[in-house]
């Protein structure tokens, strides 16, 4: 092959390539082909020729120096070395800018050095590269700030790395785990061998696996770790590192055997329970078993006769009483032992709540009824439909619902608040107070109809201080329960403590005693209920001198206990809280008594 034919050869291969080439004589562009035309958005290789490198690129390449001056170390390189390979950014005759790997190899032409200039495009890669580290960026992110623990351990057991969560968990920096053998530095002696199995298993199975272990911090405490753990393979099929995700599980475990801990305890005092339960029941049984009700007094055994007999009917039934007799309880009872019992008791305090939402509670509303009416209401009538409402404390409803309740006695139905829908119900109502109904029917404060309607079948419920015999029983009741609730266990109850305890009156009545027992129980030292100041001595006389009447005796007694407390009603140091008073009652007998600061 001639000289000529050779060239017409190569020239043939210059002008084809797909790669972007240039010839330079020194730094000038002399020849180029059409790829490099293309490259750099030209029209014809003219636009080209007589032009340098640095002419087609930005004035500064991204390492910050001078375009001009890194093309002259480059060509000075491939001239020294013969060829030099390097990436630069270019620009378009458009204005363009884009990456392109260069290639400068020195040739010699009839004794002439000349430059030829291979040019490829590398945008796409870039964009890839820069993708891919964006990726991995994203993923090492997630990893370090993720609130699980991460670790990787190499084939050898070594740690290389451990993300923030569980840095923080171990107590120590990356730089102080980073090469550490893991088991020995961060897993507790006695699960090694377990670890040790389960990165065997890793290495046979090649399979992820679920597993529980405990890690070993810093300071020498142990977590309770949950772990998903797989190995990570070469593209060989080889092991390269094992990779584990975890979740702190100690609390959980704590949480759980507490959890069966407390179970067995509420277990053991069911059981203990269900045979101390038997203890003083059979004397205050009649026909049925009144477990709350604590008493063998003749007093309290007409009063179960009665409820016995009014049971199983659906007559309305008006509990009378002084505060703390348990009215409450016996309206229980009737409910519990009547054909309702699977049905609700329902219980309404007619002196607690509030007058402008009572009728609202009883009778129920629609959305929008009044202000503050944003959703519908069911009252307690309709929730005790086939079932009991027990209105306690009924004395003080005012009288417009009175009305109301009149209606419901007599006819079975109502109208919510807002709707004029009549609504029909199935209730048995038991009323209970500590007023004297027929005194608030002469002074015009309670409906004479409503009266007679309510008390169908009266049950006057005795005092404390017509039951004294029942003190004993009701004494040691309370002895048990507070003393179980605190976790005290009192044997003996002396003579002379429960000879002051039945010399008192008791205005407050059963949950005044009460809550002198509790008092009593809990500052009691030793297994003895020993006298203290919990004791009511000073107030041991019924009737004090010069006063004739009950009324006069109840506000004595209240000023005292008022002056006493500071005049402080509520609270645990409170007036009420001493007399075994609701706060609510206690003010009531207050403003009837007129006592005033």
């Amino acid at each position: 092959m001639s000289v000529s034919e050779k060239e017409n050869k190569f020239r043939l291969l210059f002008e084809q390539s797909a790669d972007a080439m240039m010839i330079l004589d020194g730094n000038v562009c002399i020849d180029c082909n059409p790829a490099a035309v293309e490259m750099f958005g030209g029209s014809d290789k003219n636009q080209l020729l007589s032009l340098r490198l640095s002419d087609l690129s930005p004035a500064n390449q991204p390492d910050g120096t001078l375009s001009r001056e890194k093309e002259k170390e480059h060509i000075a390189t491939a001239i020294k070395q013969g060829r030099n390979r390097f990436e630069w950014i270019h620009r378009r005759i458009t204005g363009e800018e884009f990456p392109a790997e260069v290639l400068l190899t020195a040739i010699h032409v009839q004794g002439v050095k000349i430059i030829h200039a291979t040019l490829r495009d590398i945008s796409e890669r870039k964009q890839t590269e820069e993708d891919l580290g964006k990726e991995r960026e994203l993923r090492t992110k997630f990893i370090q700030s993720a609130p699980v623990f991460f670790v990787a351990i190499d084939g050898n057991g070594h740690t290389l790395m451990m993300n923030e969560a569980m840095l923080q968990a171990v107590g120590y920096k990356l730089d102080e785990v980073v090469g550490k053998d893991y088991l020995s530095n961060f897993v507790p002696e006695a699960d090694h061998q377990l670890v040790s199995e389960i990165f065997d298993s890793l290495v046979v199975s090649k399979e992820p696996t679920l597993n529980e272990n405990n890690l070993l911090t810093k300071d020498g405490q142990q977590l309770l770790v949950e772990w998903h753990g797989w190995p990570i393979l070469k593209k060989n099929g080889e092991l390269e590192y094992f990779f584990g995700v975890g979740i702190d599980i100690t609390e959980n475990k704590r949480a759980e055997e507490a959890l069966k801990a407390a179970l067995s305890e509420v277990e053991q005092l069911k059981n203990r329970l269900e045979k101390e339960n038997l203890y003083l029941q059979d004397e205050i049984k009649v026909t049925h078993n009144f477990e709350e009700i604590i008493g063998t007094s003749k007093a309290l055994k007409k009063v179960l006769g009665k409820v016995e007999q009014v049971a199983a009917t659906d007559c309305t039934v008006l509990i009378l009483g002084e505060t703390g007799t348990g009215k409450e309880l016996i309206a229980r009872a009737i409910h519990n032992i009547s054909g309702r019992s699977d049905r609700p008791l329902v219980k309404v305090n007619c002196a607690a709540l509030p007058a402008n939402i009572i009728e609202s509670e009883l009778f129920g509303h629609e959305k929008g009824a009044f202000t503050g009416a944003y959703a519908r209401k069911i009252g307690r009538f309709e929730l005790a439909n086939c079932g009991t409402i027990f209105l306690d404390e009924i004395g003080d409803l005012q009288l417009d619902l009175q009305v109301k309740l009149l209606r419901v006695l007599q006819d079975g139905e109502f109208e919510r608040l807002g709707n004029p829908n009549t609504i029909k119900v199935d209730v048995r109502i038991i009323a209970a107070t500590n007023r004297d109904l027929e005194k608030a029917i002469e002074n015009g404060t309670f409906r004479e109809d409503l009266y007679y309607r309510l008390n169908v079948f009266p049950i006057k419920m005795p005092s404390l201080r017509e039951r004294k015999e029942d003190i004993p029983f009701l004494v040691n009741h309370f002895v048990k329960k507070h003393g179980k609730k605190i976790g005290k266990k009192i044997d003996f109850i002396p003579q002379n403590v429960m000879d002051q305890l039945l010399s008192y009156h008791w205005p407050g009545n059963i949950r005044g005693l009460e809550n002198i027992i509790e008092r009593a129980v809990i500052v009691c030292k030793g297994n003895r209920l020993e006298p203290g100041d919990w004791l009511p001595r000073k107030f041991s006389n019924p009737t004090p001198v010069g006063m004739t009447t009950l009324e006069e005796v109840e506000r004595v007694h209240i000023l005292k206990v008022l002056e006493m407390t500071h005049w402080q009603v509520s609270g645990e140091k409170g007036a009420a809280k001493i007399l075994g008073l609701n706060q609510n009652t206690l003010v009531s007998r207050m403003k009837k008594l007129n006592i005033k600061r």
